[in-house]
């Protein structure tokens, strides 16, 4: 299994314990080496995972105090959830630590509208997955999105039998079918109204503010092989990116 991936997977496992108490508000966390040798990692994953954990708030690490455990869950305030995102493994960790709920599958020809959408050819067939995402750690919290996922009909098949007990990221299932990984996501985010035939499932006002992220995965440069489209209403979801400055 490839690092990147173990990472996400690390951070998952950790996050779950903190939630369920093993590790409680308050304690400080085994040493990434004690870590790395129980969980049989290296200690550059361990140090990942942490990285990932911090960007959620739930730990803090400070030179010789250790990593200190702030929060039992994700979240920054109130019901709104926060995710920061950096890197492909951060959009895995989030599919990891939230819930898809009331999953359809649907075969679709792309029209027009949703080819420009989606910048592929209208007329092409492609698997359309919907599904609302629920917070996993907050029961009574409301829906986080509704999300509407598209997936090149090559690997149509072995990704709508699997879905039921996958957990992870749909990305997570292409990449298995192809036997290559994705290399590229591009994103765009815009505002729009919480469109009224997902209003219900949200239970969100009919053009209520939301934010609107629109993900292409790539395999290559250019094979774009999986997009999606998600609708948060405003008050639910919060999306960080940190801008770095090259030397």
């Amino acid at each position: 299994m490839k690092a990147s991936k173990r990472y996400a997977e690390i951070a998952q496992q950790l996050s779950l314990d903190i939630a369920n108490g093993v590790y409680p508000v308050g304690s400080t966390l085994p040493s990434e080496p004690v870590l790395a040798e129980a969980l049989g990692v290296s200690r550059s994953t361990v140090r990942a995972a942490l990285g990932e954990l911090q960007k959620l708030g739930m730990v803090s690490r400070r030179p010789s105090l250790g990593t200190r455990i702030e929060a039992s869950e994700p979240l920054t305030s109130g019901e709104s959830f926060s995710q920061t995102f950096s890197s492909i493994e951060a959009i895995v960790q989030y599919a990891a630590i939230t819930l898809r709920d009331g999953l359809t599958f649907e075969q679709i020809v792309l029209d027009d509208s949703l080819a420009t959408r989606l910048q592929t050819n209208p007329g092409s067939k492609w698997l359309k997955i919907s599904y609302r995402r629920v917070d996993k750690l907050v029961n009574t919290a409301p829906p986080i999105c509704w999300t509407d996922v598209y997936v090149d009909r090559r690997y149509a098949s072995f990704v709508s039998d699997r879905m039921a007990l996958h957990v992870g990221a749909v990305s997570q299932l292409v990449e298995e079918a192809a036997g290559r990984p994705i290399s590229q996501v591009e994103q765009a985010l815009r505002g729009v109204g919480v469109p009224a035939q997902y209003a219900e499932a949200l239970k969100a006002p009919v053009d209520g503010h939301a934010l609107e992220i629109t993900r292409r995965y790539f395999l290559g440069t250019s094979e774009l092989v999986l997009a999606s489209i998600s609708i948060h209403p405003g008050d639910r979801f919060t999306y960080v990116s940190r801008l770095m400055r090259h030397p």
